[in-house]
């Protein structure tokens, strides 16, 4: 155990500490990394600290007790590690059943990884291993970036966003880490679980129980070099910005795999700069979350595309809402206001039949040139008139009638844009605006979408056509 900071430690505290980080946060990496807990507490001013790295205060779980995490020592939850991950976005890669591994191309687009890169290269420390054996020194020669420590709205929603892929809650995650590998760096072939019956094993693994699954993510396109080899399955990553690889540590019955041995093997001309989250046996609640619906296939690369309708049809449209607004009755939608009042917050206008089936003609070539795939027709839905202080909940459509819906944005007159919020297949949110004519198709059954906000404004009337798979 280490009894003094180097220069570089030093520097690391001083840093976080102008910036004013979480200093229970900082506590647990300087134990990770074998430093002394009382030279920490010392020199964090810290009176008391909670046992470490069971909980970390960006998993939202800061009201966990004192009773909560003896209970977890004490009494591990039973969890089932054969568990099927769901990873429908993904490509599982081939491994003869040696390996649970997996990639995902373009989870972050470039624009997030600019920022990343920004954001991390000012931030890093040497990196270090959790195993302090003198035949490991050098074995891994990268710079780290603690990125929980960052406050940024970013890395919250990419930390979010690699739970929600997974299906796991957050309690079951340690904190997001960047590495920054320049020219001749590297980290040996090596494995992410921690050693049984060893030191490593009782320090790291005592509260949080053995890491399971591995999420990483490339942020820039390496000049030369720098690839990811499973050794022991010959399967090997040449670093794609945006790419994530994702691989289960453990076998299905729970036991270390061997098989997952990797090499971050040495940067030959650039850098390379990856994103790491782990994950654990041990946390609170529910393991795995995922709903059915988010397990089902993704048929788009998005999830969703808005376009415009064509205009004879939109005309056709608009003029028998027009028509038909003598016609409209009252719906069931409600909303409580200020005053604990429910009041009526849509409508809806009917469709004639012969309308319906020139919608249902015109809209279906559309739909399948997006999809991809031949569609039946589920049901087309009269108009619906929302009025203000309507909301639309998130939500995930019934997958025997809904694979697709489209949407079409009829008539509107509002205060400021009420957006459809639709989260892609990579969970990242979008906020569609729609105007008089457009047309937003989605995955409507897989995808969460809704219309959270309060509408401002008095009228907002759209039609909606659902659609199921032949």
């Amino acid at each position: 155990m280490k009894t003094t900071f180097d220069t570089a430690w030093e520097d690391w505290i001083a840093t976080n500490i102008e910036r004013n980080c979480n200093r229970q946060e900082m506590y647990e990496i300087l134990v990770a990394n074998n430093f002394c807990p009382t030279l920490i507490k010392s020199r964090l001013k810290l009176s008391t600290v909670e046992p470490y790295n069971v909980f970390n205060s960006k998993t939202k779980n800061d009201n966990i007790s004192k009773v909560d995490i003896q209970a977890t020592k004490t009494n591990p939850q039973n969890i089932n590690v054969s568990e099927q991950v769901f990873l429908p976005s993904a490509d599982a890669i081939d491994t003869d059943n040696k390996l649970q591994l997996y990639k995902i191309d373009n989870f972050l687009n470039s624009h997030e990884c600019f920022e990343l890169l920004s954001l991390i290269r000012g931030r890093l420390r040497k990196s270090t291993i959790t195993n302090k054996s003198s035949e490991l020194k050098d074995y891994r020669t990268s710079k780290t970036c603690d990125l929980s420590l960052i406050d940024h709205p970013l890395i919250d929603d990419i930390d979010q966003r690699i739970c929600a892929a997974l299906g796991f809650d957050a309690s079951y995650s340690e904190p997001i880490q960047a590495q920054w590998y320049d020219i001749g760096e590297e980290f040996k072939p090596h494995t992410d679980y921690f050693e049984p019956n060893s030191q490593e094993f009782e320090v790291h693994a005592k509260y949080r129980g053995q890491r399971t699954w591995t999420f990483m993510l490339y942020l820039n396109n390496t000049l030369s070099g720098g690839a990811t080899s499973f050794t022991r399955v010959n399967k090997v990553f040449k670093p794609k910005q945006g790419m994530a690889v994702i691989w289960n540590s453990l076998t299905p019955q729970g036991k270390e795999n061997i098989e997952s041995m990797h090499w971050g093997m040495p940067i030959e001309k650039g850098f390379k700069v990856i994103l790491t989250k782990w994950f654990r046996l041990n946390g609170k609640g529910k393991r795995f979350i995922k709903t059915p619906n988010e397990c089902l296939p993704a048929y788009t690369n998005e999830g969703f595309m808005k376009t415009r309708l064509p205009q004879s049809l939109f005309s056709k449209i608009y003029h028998a809402y027009q028509a038909q607004m003598i016609k409209t009755t009252s719906s069931n939608d409600k909303v409580i206001t200020a005053d604990d009042k429910a009041a009526l917050v849509s409508d809806i206008t009917p469709l004639n039949e012969n309308l319906a089936q020139e919608i249902q003609q015109g809209l279906q070539p559309l739909v399948e040139a997006w999809f991809g795939h031949y569609l039946k027709l589920s049901k087309i839905e009269d108009i619906k008139n929302y009025k203000n202080a309507a909301v639309i909940q998130q939500q995930r459509e019934d997958s025997n009638t809904s694979i697709v819906t489209a949407i079409i944005n009829i008539d509107q007159s509002v205060n400021k844009p009420w957006p459809l919020v639709i989260y892609d297949h990579n969970y990242r949110k979008h906020e569609i605006l729609l105007t008089p004519g457009d047309i937003c198709f989605y995955e409507a059954a897989k995808l969460s979408h809704g219309r959270p906000e309060a509408l401002d404004g008095v009228n907002f009337s759209q039609l909606r056509v659902h659609y199921q798979l032949t």
